[in-house]
């Protein structure tokens, strides 16, 4: 979404003072990044955006297309032990293999049911807000992770990329991976 639309449908309460969000090059899909050709930058920051995403294996694979040999991968994620997901099922490297193999469509509805009982809702309400977020087509947190279950999906998939770093901060953690040369 471009600066002048982030700043119309987000409060001044979660940017504060507007001046510091900077103005947007590029919109795309960050699952797809159809916009940016293969090994064209060297340079990928996905901050706090896989966990959005119904199939982080295609999402982390067109991230690492992008990229040019020796490129960085920069991601950070929640870490769930500090966030509203604490009290949810941590993704399996299983859970995004069939995510991935059959589509997301199998999940979806699990997921939003997690949510609706992560905002504490009364069980008769549940369904209705399941309803809503499908209606609206939701994007909260699908997958929900710790470093160590993340380090494990990343290394299961064989990716043409080393992890260079990885560490939690806080409420989050990160990860960064170099395409191999």
């Amino acid at each position: 979404m471009t600066r002048d639309e982030l700043l119309a449908t987000h409060s001044s309460e979660v940017y504060g003072n507007p001046r510091w969000v900077v103005e947007t090059d590029v919109v795309d899909d960050g699952e797809r990044l159809t916009n940016f050709a293969d090994r064209s930058v060297d340079f990928v920051v996905a901050n706090h955006m896989l966990e959005h995403t119904e199939d982080p294996i295609l999402a982390l694979s067109h991230l690492l297309r992008t990229l040019r040999p020796g490129g960085v991968l920069y991601l950070t994620l929640p870490d769930a032990r500090q966030t509203f997901d604490a009290s949810r099922p941590r993704t399996s490297v299983d859970h995004l293999a069939q995510d991935h193999g059959v589509g997301p469509e199998w999940s979806r509805q699990q997921h939003y049911r997690e949510w609706a009982q992560v905002e504490c809702l009364a069980e008769a309400e549940i369904e209705r807000r399941i309803a809503e977020f499908a209606e609206r087509q939701t994007r909260h947190h699908f997958h929900v992770w710790e470093l160590d279950g993340f380090l494990e999906f990343v290394l299961s998939l064989r990716l043409d990329a080393g992890v260079e770093l990885a560490q939690t901060h806080l409420d989050e953690f990160a990860v960064i991976l170099r395409r191999h040369r």
